[in-house]
């Protein structure tokens, strides 16, 4: 037997890179797609979910007979909660009252495609009788805690959300999409306890409420095509 030791040994295979022949022809293709604003009516979402394909029906138990605002265009309100605090009983303390809806929310959609920002604020009357004569003086309607939400697919950054005590009659600013934000539909939504929701509160002075009155207040919403500076 012969043992060859220390040999360096380099075995070449003759393999050829592959060629590929010159093509007989060639082209190019392009593909296009074009977009404009939205006019259409955005139904309400889930506001816990608005990924759900499916919103429950109604969307705020507490507010049944809502639809939503109807409100068609590329810049739109699609959805107020009315608040409701039930019937309570007098009291000769100052006492905070909790709403009883669980997920009151404000829906707004932006399919402008600018991506200028948007504001939605919102103005307060007090509450008063149904004729007028009667008003629930010194009452302090407060929002707290809102989140902004949308579909988990929307790539856009969220807008501001602002907790907002009605303390006067002034316009209070409730959401903020500075430019290049809030595109899509946002939900601004003060989740809390059902029957007893701690971010959606009306704090009543004493000495102000009569008996077997009902009072109501109006929020006045408003949505304008800029952000604040």
């Amino acid at each position: 037997m012969t043992v060859a030791a220390g040999l360096g040994l380099t075995i070449s295979f003759g393999v050829a890179p592959a060629a590929f022949a010159a093509p007989a022809s060639d082209a190019t293709s392009n593909n296009h797609i074009a977009f404009e604003a939205d006019e259409s009516i955005t139904t309400p979402v889930d506001p816990t979910d608005p990924d759900n394909p499916n919103p429950p029906d109604p969307v705020d138990p507490t507010d049944p007979e809502n639809p939503g605002t109807g409100n068609s265009g590329p810049l739109s309100i699609d959805y107020v909660s009315n608040i409701e605090f039930g019937t309570q009983k007098i009291s000769s303390n100052t006492v905070t009252y909790r709403a009883q809806n669980e997920n009151p929310f404000v829906q707004v959609t932006d399919n402008r495609g600018t991506g200028a920002g948007w504001t939605l604020t919102a103005k307060a009357s007090e509450f008063k009788s149904a004729d007028g004569t009667k008003i629930l003086k010194g009452a302090l309607l407060s929002f707290k805690n809102g989140q902004a939400k949308t579909q988990s697919a929307n790539i856009s950054a969220a807008p501001e959300t602002k907790d907002v005590a009605f303390n006067n009659t002034d316009a209070k600013v409730m959401m903020n999409a500075k430019k290049e934000t809030g595109r899509g539909t946002w939900v601004d939504v003060f989740s809390g306890t059902a029957g007893e929701n701690e971010n959606v509160t009306l704090q009543v002075l004493p000495g102000t409420a009569d008996a077997d009155v009902d009072y109501t207040a109006t929020i006045n919403w408003e949505l304008t095509d800029a952000p604040l500076s």
